[in-house]
């Protein structure tokens, strides 16, 4: 982005169906990048902020964000790396295993992944013998995957990347998109790509943090820049199929993001939608996936339990309890914005990517260390902000020396030990 250019713009036509109205439903106020750390040096300069607030298609069920901002901002360096979870990379492996047993996938084919990130799943399938490659904007992670010897290409998805692609490395059996889905502002070109490149009898797979538990669960901090769209069956299906791409299965994984739903699609008419589909259909036909009024409950859910949250820290530490954050996380930061919690109550946050420590954390300012130096310091809480890793954390946290108690935030503030 060039000086003078704005952060964001609006927001304001559903990106899969098109629809001119939408409806708002949840405003987190103007929040800086959640991934957008900070040096000790730039801890008094003024932070780029955008509002955060999101709102409903009525017409398709497509959860959104009001505006959208600069992607070059929050892409092009990145400091989340997919290996730093031992639960992510067992998870990898078992995606990779399934892509290739549902379409018979041969040693010698290919296996693209949009957003490969540090290469984590490209390398699952080449140790199942496919041959790989990867696609995605981060420079620095693109760069550090291609050195070890998964070739990335250092750019965004599109159509015209496709062509190319495809005529560098050929027509890929498996397609995977893990967690990307929903950073994109115009998904119809990132699918057409997708329809381009694809194998006949291939297999596209996708995944996503399912809308359903993002409401169900009080999940709101799963809201932040950089996700700009809460996805469910209804619209992924009519997305797909404007491309000529059928929706044929549907996997639910809860205990993966928070909730985490896949999906594969193949090219039309190569196979027959299984009952996964209908079943999921169904069940967000019973949740409510087009109606307003379970969005705007779901809000008040919300702000309620950010407001006991806010009070239990602010209590705690008032009381003489050290109260320390576990996970420099999009999601966390995030939450502690909304709660207008601040390194005042809560110092310092523990992470295990390296590339964080030493770092703060945007808005809220929080100190990001290893967990070594929890034996050291020892607080008595842990306010758990990569929730969705909490008995990887809790373990983590244990053998580091943690002693005191946590407390989880979702779906309800808890204190537990």
């Amino acid at each position: 982005m060039s000086q003078g250019e704005p952060l964001s713009r609006p927001h304001s036509k559903c990106r899969v169906c098109g629809a001119a109205q939408l409806h708002r439903y949840l405003d987190l106020g103007v929040t800086p990048l959640a991934n957008s750390y900070l040096t000790a040096e730039q801890l008094d300069r003024p932070e780029a902020v955008a509002e955060l607030a999101l709102q409903l298609c009525t017409r398709c069920g497509l959860s959104q964000l009001t505006r959208v901002v600069d992607r070059d901002r929050m892409f092009r360096d990145y400091l989340y790396v997919s290996s730093t979870s031992d639960t992510f990379r067992t998870h990898c492996a078992e995606l990779a295993a399934t892509a290739m047993r549902f379409v018979d996938a041969k040693a010698d084919e290919w296996a693209l992944d949009i957003a490969s990130n540090d290469g984590l799943l490209l390398s699952r399938f080449e140790a199942l013998g496919m041959r790989v490659f990867g696609v995605d904007p981060a420079l620095n992670l693109a760069a550090e995957a291609a050195a070890r010897g998964i070739p990335t290409i250092p750019e965004y998805w599109t159509s015209d990347l496709a062509r190319d692609a495809v005529k560098r490395f050929g027509r890929p059996r498996t397609i995977t998109a893990t967690n990307v889905l929903a950073h994109v502002d115009d998904v119809h070109e990132f699918v057409t790509g997708v329809k381009l490149a694809l194998m006949p009898r291939g297999v596209f797979v996708v995944e996503v943090p399912y809308v359903l538990d993002f409401v169900q669960k009080n999940e709101f901090d799963t809201a932040y820049h950089e996700h700009l769209s809460y996805y469910g069956v209804h619209p992924v299906q009519q997305l797909l199929g404007a491309h000529d791409l059928d929706l044929v299965r549907v996997e639910l994984f809860p205990d993966i993001h928070g909730g985490t739903i896949r999906f594969f699609a193949c090219h039309r008419g190569e196979r027959e939608p299984d009952v996964t589909v209908a079943e999921a259909l169904d069940r967000e036909r019973d949740f409510g996936v087009l109606s307003l009024p379970v969005y705007r409950e779901f809000g008040d859910r919300v702000r309620e339990n950010m407001a006991k949250l806010a009070d239990l820290v602010r209590g705690l530490h008032a009381e003489g309890g050290r109260v320390w954050a576990y996970g420099a996380s999009a999601k966390g930061n995030t939450l502690m914005n909304f709660a207008h919690l601040t390194n005042d109550a809560v110092p310092v946050v523990v992470d295990d990517n390296p590339k964080k420590w030493s770092l703060f954390t945007p808005g809220a300012h929080m100190r990001v260390t290893g967990p070594a130096e929890l034996g050291t310091a020892k607080p008595e809480y842990l306010l758990l902000l990569a929730w969705n890793f909490e008995t990887e954390i809790v373990r983590r946290s244990r053998a580091a020396g943690h002693n005191g108690k946590f407390i989880r935030p979702v779906p309800e503030a808890r204190v537990f030990g």
